[in-house]
């Protein structure tokens, strides 16, 4: 792919690198990468890190009828985004865990015995098999799995900002939300309940993929387990989410409601009209 006006960029790959027309082209694959680490596998091994480059590459070029090689350069632009949807998802989370769990950010010695007995609660650490609180709609009685509010609010926030947004434009990755999306979306608040393990919020504790893998995968086998228990209801559940989900998004619905009366109203009409 050419360069920018020909001339040699540096060594640190930048999309803006490219003549303006290969960036977009990046841009629109980095794009689809982000959507498979959120919908597919949010850590996924090498192989498939090129793999899915070499897919969402083809697929960008394939869609504006150019194509161009994928070279070593642009494959690292768009597997470097792996860790930037990780990031992203998990900024987004941050600002709803004080107020969607109760933790008292005062400062106080009465706040942070507060902040200790909620972390240990809401993450069951003192189980021997930990059952996490945070996930379900009521932390208290653990009441309605996967119905927690900061779900919707934050998969509003990520994937479904306005009608322009990849929950959107991606409607076969997010329709209906699956089990991977899900998980993530718990490892990412786990991460942010962890900040508070030691009461007070420890703003220098990172997320890296060694110490949230296993619990990412710990949560995918959750999901599952859950999935396969009641199949009906859990796919009943994902797109009811989708559903609020898109129409806070602000763009139509997929499928269009029928003008006129239901054709329940409608008999119950004739019927009436022809008794008069």
């Amino acid at each position: 792919p050419p360069f920018k006006e020909g001339r040699t960029p540096g060594t640190k790959p930048k999309a803006g690198d490219y003549e303006p027309h290969v960036t977009k082209l990046i841009i629109n694959a980095c794009h689809e990468y982000e959507v498979l680490i959120a919908t597919d596998n949010a850590f996924p091994d090498p192989a498939t890190q090129n793999a899915w480059a070499t897919w969402v590459w083809t697929s960008v070029c394939s869609g504006a009828h150019t194509f161009y090689k994928l070279t070593d350069r642009i494959e690292k632009l768009i597997t470097d985004r792996g860790s930037h949807a990780r990031g992203e998802l998990r900024d987004k989370i941050r600002p709803h865990i004080v107020k969607n769990y109760g933790f008292n950010d005062d400062g106080s010695e009465r706040a942070k015995v507060h902040n200790l007995a909620l972390y240990h609660r809401l993450l069951d650490r003192d189980a021997e098999s930990p059952d996490p609180a945070f996930i379900y709609k009521n932390v208290e009685t653990r009441y309605k799995y996967a119905h927690n509010a900061i779900i919707l609010d934050v998969i509003k926030a990520e994937w479904f900002v306005d009608a322009n947004a990849p929950g959107i434009r991606y409607p076969s990755q997010f329709l209906p939300l699956r089990d991977a999306t899900i998980a993530l979306l718990f490892t990412m608040v786990e991460y942010c309940l962890d900040r508070w393990a030691n009461g007070s919020l420890n703003k220098s504790l990172t997320f890296t993929q060694k110490a949230y893998e296993g619990k990412y995968l710990e949560h995918l086998a959750w999901m599952r387990d859950w999935v396969t228990l009641a199949p009906e209801s859990a796919q009943t559940i994902c797109q009811r989410i989708y559903d609020r989900a898109r129409k806070a998004s602000g763009a139509t619905p997929l499928i269009s409601r029928p003008v006129g009366l239901p054709e329940e109203a409608r008999e119950q009409l004739r019927q009436e009209l022809a008794a008069q």
